[in-house]
């Protein structure tokens, strides 16, 4: 599944690579740039992404966008960003409303929220599922979905203590990245399925998931 998760989802026009747009309208034409690139994505995938053409559709001259942003990565690098705090902030409140009583919920229950909040961010959001389609297929952009996955794995540290029924474990964090990888993993596969597949595919990942986490916890009452 990007340094410590984000609870505040405002667009990031801070990170922006360019000069930093300090005026209403500039802000206005950065957001118009990155919903035409957006939504160039969404139509034609990334590769086919073009900044004359975004410039033409935007009513702009080219060189306005090369103000804010130097390259096509840069584009599409502030629209993952943006994403991915979505995605940070989606899995924290799934996770403050699973853990949110007293009790603490069985593991396949977990399993099974957590999961399919990841993966219908995804699969009901076509700019979501394009912007990340982008950053998986440029070079450059990798590192972000390995930091997303390193700070992901930080934040599922504390849930899964509570869920394995463990005040401390040393393995928790390995445990946490395998986790955060191979759910991003899956779900990537899967979006690229057409069903019945995609769907007998998440289930068996979370069947996986659930074998592996009762695992560690049968450990745990056997010690």
């Amino acid at each position: 599944m990007m340094n410590n998760p984000i609870r505040d989802n405002a667009p990031a026009t801070g990170a922006l690579p360019g000069r930093r747009p300090r005026q209403e309208r500039s802000r206005q034409r950065v957001e118009n740039i990155l919903a035409i690139a957006l939504q160039l994505m969404v139509e034609h995938g990334a590769e086919a992404l073009a900044m004359r053409e975004i410039a033409r559709r935007a009513e702009v001259q080219i060189s306005s966008i090369y103000q804010y942003f130097p390259s096509k990565s840069a584009i599409i690098r502030e629209l993952a960003q943006r994403d991915l705090a979505r995605v940070r902030q989606l899995l924290h409140d799934a996770v403050d409303t699973l853990l949110a009583g007293p009790r603490t919920p069985p593991i396949v229950t977990a399993v099974d929220q957590l999961v399919d909040a990841y993966f219908a961010h995804y699969r009901d959001q076509p700019e979501a599922l394009a912007v990340w389609a982008g950053a998986q297929s440029d070079p450059s952009l990798r590192e972000l979905d390995q930091d997303d996955t390193r700070s992901t794995a930080e934040f599922l540290v504390a849930p899964l203590l509570r869920l394995l029924g463990r005040p401390a474990w040393d393995g928790v964090h390995a445990l946490s990245l395998l986790v955060s990888e191979v759910t991003g993993a899956a779900a990537r596969l899967a979006l690229s399925l057409e069903s019945p597949l995609r769907e007998q595919l998440i289930a068996q990942h979370k069947a996986m998931l659930v074998a592996a986490l009762e695992s560690h916890k049968a450990r745990v009452k056997a010690s």
